[in-house]
């Protein structure tokens, strides 16, 4: 009994690798991205993502700044867990005809709100009829310094005002530290006199990306402020960035139990060798 003793032992220290190789494919971080569409008075969100977000809700910003919670669908409700490849429908009620072209609404820019796996809160903006981009003369100064939000004044006269538009983030700093809930702010418009100073934002220690829409005589520009943080480490835990080195232990793991295993079949062959019956 002893051989089957042995091989016995092989195959659990084999298995018993198996548990670094899921860990290290439980390392990879997931994907969460949205796709909306409009039907109607119906407004779909779909998770095209590989991961579930949580708890998802939708708002669309109107004229003044404000953002409005959007409801489920009638008949609907809303997800606790949102799968991938799952739909999510919400009602989208008419609404009265921008005032102009440069209005806020003209975009139609809206929201997504989420929890993803590990708990910290995220938001997604898109725009459903986009801005011009900016060009060149149009650029103003902006970035993150100390985890606010600088934006310096255009030097182009063309510019009269600009909508800060940002989802409020706190990111995992609110699953290590003490963070009060903060709810969504209204986006902001920043009127631009002559010699006016720069403006400070706190969008919440996540940093996130922003956009600013830039009213001219000629339309709205929009313009894309990168986000304050290192990119792809903010929902991420510190070890999850070590999903490659994971990767590699894992499979030489493996090796290594596979030639403990036919070491040990060796063995077991030669001092246990199989005689042929007479």
């Amino acid at each position: 009994m002893r051989p089957h003793f042995q091989l016995s032992r092989a195959l659990l220290r084999l298995l018993s690798l198996l548990p670094i190789l899921l860990l290290a494919l439980s390392a990879q971080a997931g994907n969460i991205s949205f796709n909306l569409s409009i039907t109607g008075n119906t407004l779909t969100l779909s998770n095209q993502g590989d991961s579930p977000a949580f708890q998802p809700s939708v708002l669309r910003l109107l004229d003044d700044g404000r953002w409005e919670v959007l409801q489920p669908a009638p008949g609907g409700a809303a997800p606790m867990e949102f799968k991938p490849q799952a739909q999510y429908q919400l009602a989208w009620p008419a609404r009265p005809a921008p005032a102009s072209a440069t209005s806020l609404e003209a975009l139609r820019p809206v929201m997504v709100r989420f929890f993803d796996q590990a708990g910290a809160e995220f938001g997604q903006i898109s725009f459903f009829d986009r801005a011009q981009p900016v060009s060149d003369d149009l650029t103003v100064e902006a970035g993150y310094t100390d985890g606010r939000l600088h934006v310096t004044p255009p030097k182009n006269p063309a510019i009269k005002a600009s909508w800060l538009v940002a989802a409020r983030e706190e990111g995992i700093a609110s699953l290590s530290e003490a963070v009060a809930p903060q709810s969504q702010p209204d986006a902001v418009r920043i009127e631009w006199p002559a010699g006016g100073a720069a403006q400070s934002f706190d969008l919440g220690r996540g940093m996130p990306v922003a956009f600013l829409i830039h009213e001219t005589a000629q339309g709205l520009y929009s313009q894309v402020v990168p986000s304050g943080r290192v990119p792809g480490r903010q929902q991420r835990a510190t070890w999850l960035d070590r999903s490659k080195q994971f990767g590699i232990a894992a499979i030489a793991a493996l090796l290594a139990g596979a030639a403990l295993l036919a070491w040990h079949l060796a063995a077991t062959r030669r001092k246990h060798p199989v005689r042929p019956q007479a």
